[in-house]
């Protein structure tokens, strides 16, 4: 008997163990997209880099951190994103600007400044406090870059 119990309990194991995959609800590498819901609020870009070096500000010096190229003005940007898609843009010191958003796809985040070009980026990464986004652009050099902002919550 104690025998064939030990029998049992490995074959349970083994069967277990080799069926429980289906209990994984993240089987693939596929983005799980992301809800309106998660982006109202405020928020300030705190972050901007490149995956390349370019000359960002034009100082005639390459560099990857967008950011530590901006102004003190330009570091002071809010963005307030409501839950009706409105929202109210300080882009700097002086420039704020009504706007609408919304996410698109449940993967890409589109604002529009009132009477501007809407920006689409796409979300890579959010939680509760913080997310990126990126999106790609073709520089006056004919070079390729993704450029990836950091957003942290107000």
């Amino acid at each position: 008997m104690k025998f064939s119990l030990n029998k049992y309990c490995i074959i349970y194991s083994i069967l277990f163990f080799s069926c429980n995959r289906h209990l994984d609800n993240n089987d693939n590498n596929n983005p799980q997209g992301y809800a309106d819901s998660q982006m109202v609020g405020t928020w300030k870009i705190t972050g901007y880099s490149s995956s390349q070096p370019y000359d960002w500000n034009n100082d005639g010096r390459v560099e990857s951190n967008i950011y530590n190229t901006w102004t003190a003005c330009q570091k002071d940007n809010l963005y307030q994103f409501s839950a009706d898609k409105t929202g109210l843009l300080k882009l700097d010191c002086s420039n704020t600007v009504q706007a609408s958003w919304q996410i698109v796809n449940t993967l890409y985040l589109v604002y529009i400044p009132a009477g501007q070009s809407p920006d689409t980026e796409k979300i890579i990464s959010m939680t509760s406090a913080e997310f990126k986004t990126s999106r790609d652009l073709t520089v006056s050099t004919g070079q390729n870059i993704t450029v990836t902002k950091i957003w942290t919550r107000q």
